[in-house]
């Protein structure tokens, strides 16, 4: 299987790319936007979408709105990216249908605990399982 993050800065995207390189064995792709990310979910399953919260074109909040219409997504973690940290943007979010968030930065050991947390441990390389 594999994750998707939705990430229009190409600095940030880099960087989750790269934790997510060192922390899982799971199939990472990229989305720039909300409108491309949908595409690649109508043509490929992904066991996790990891969405920043401001996209161009659609916000993250629509393209998760969007994404969970589909049956095979109902039930996919959606992490939400952003460094707002408002009470009303987690309530709107959770409406929405995101999973879980992560702040940023984002953190190494918090991005491993996300992905052990929502896919098991079978997901974080083995030499990280037990740290």
């Amino acid at each position: 299987m594999a994750i998707l993050i939705v990430e229009d800065n190409p600095t940030n995207a880099m960087i989750i790319k790269h934790l997510a390189r060192k922390v899982t064995v799971e199939e990472i792709k990229v989305a720039g936007d909300g409108n491309t990310a949908l595409m690649l979910c109508h043509a490929e399953n992904f066991e996790m979408l990891i969405v920043d919260h401001l996209l161009p074109g659609m916000s993250g909040l629509q393209f998760v709105k969007a994404v969970r219409l589909m049956d095979r997504y109902r039930d996919v973690p959606v992490v939400m990216v952003t460094a707002d940290d408002e009470p009303r943007l987690r309530e709107e979010a959770k409406a929405a249908g995101i999973t879980d968030f992560l702040q940023k930065p984002v953190e190494a050991v918090a991005f491993r605990k996300l992905l052990s947390d929502h896919l098991g441990a079978g997901a974080v390389h083995p030499e990280l399982r037990s740290a």
